[in-house]
């Protein structure tokens, strides 16, 4: 692409982002759609946000992607928000509209992001049990979204009791929730679980932060037979995935699959077009081979 006096610009905005493969991916998605535009990641500090949300807003900005940690401070200068950013109070998209005096508009993909990957491999979720591991920012996502499907129960365990009680909370206090205060309270039951999701940082190795040593589940659990979806995407292959692999479930999801659907997603908030599955699956090979 080349790059002229009219190049719209998108950013990211976290603290770290650097280590982010979201620039990849968008500016693939750029570059096959051909659009005049390049994708930047930018690290504010929290003392300054609001005055560099408000000079991306300025400049005319096309948009935002928001990681940690400024999830919900950014929710809060935006103008308007969608429901579910609304509902757990964190956008990780902005979209503005030079139409209308650049107004930000917050939305949350996240979430989006989950139901996709896990529908991508057949998931069916009609009478369903789910454990989601981990109660902060994307274990709230991922649980508004499956709520809204038909399943039966989705168990929720943190090991800060009261991130679970606030996400119970949050959500309404849903029959559908149960919140647990002990991983061995659900060990009796772990036949009955059909999909677990690691929403921990647990397996992350970001340079910043390194838990690759961390499991995700006890070591005590067979994870035979389910579904394991771990947000981690860096690295590829976390603790969680190669004992998802060994002990035979019947599907393994990386990380990598929803980052790049999430991201899927936030581009069809910006151009109103969604990225062919062919860009999708050839973005994920691209990756997939750094990651390894």
């Amino acid at each position: 692409m080349k790059i002229d006096s009219k190049t719209g610009i998108l950013g990211l905005f976290g603290n770290p982002s650097r280590h982010s493969l979201s620039p990849i991916i968008q500016n693939f998605f750029l570059s096959e759609y051909g659009k005049n535009c390049v994708y930047l990641s930018f690290e504010p500090g929290s003392i300054n946000l609001k005055e560099s949300f408000n000079g991306a807003k300025n400049l005319r900005f096309v948009g935002l992607n928001v990681t940690m940690p400024f999830k919900e401070d950014v929710f809060n200068l935006v103008d308007s928000a969608d429901e579910p950013a609304t509902v757990f109070r964190a956008v990780n998209t902005v979209r503005f509209l030079p139409e209308d005096n650049n107004k930000a508009i917050g939305c949350s993909t996240d979430g989006a992001g989950v139901i996709k990957s896990l529908e991508d491999k057949k998931f069916l979720w009609k009478g369903k049990k789910c454990l989601l591991l981990g109660a902060g920012g994307a274990a709230k996502s991922a649980a508004y979204s499956i709520l809204q499907k038909p399943v039966e129960d989705i168990f929720v365990f943190d090991i800060l009791p009261g991130k679970t009680d606030y996400l119970f909370e949050l959500l309404g206090k849903p029959k559908k929730i149960k919140p647990l205060k002990n991983l061995t309270d659900i060990d009796e039951r772990l036949n009955e679980i059909d999909l677990i999701i690691n929403c921990t940082p647990a397996g992350m190795n970001t340079g910043n932060i390194d838990n690759t040593d961390l499991q995700a589940v006890p070591g005590r659990w067979s994870l035979k037979d389910k579904f394991v979806f771990d947000m981690v995407y860096k690295p590829f292959n976390t603790k969680l995935i190669e004992k998802a692999r060994a002990d035979g479930a019947s599907e393994v999801i990386p990380g990598i699959e929803m980052l790049i659907n999430q991201a899927a997603f936030s581009f069809k908030i910006w151009f109103e077009i969604m990225p062919e599955e062919r860009l999708l699956k050839e973005i994920e090979n691209e990756l997939v081979k750094s990651l390894i």
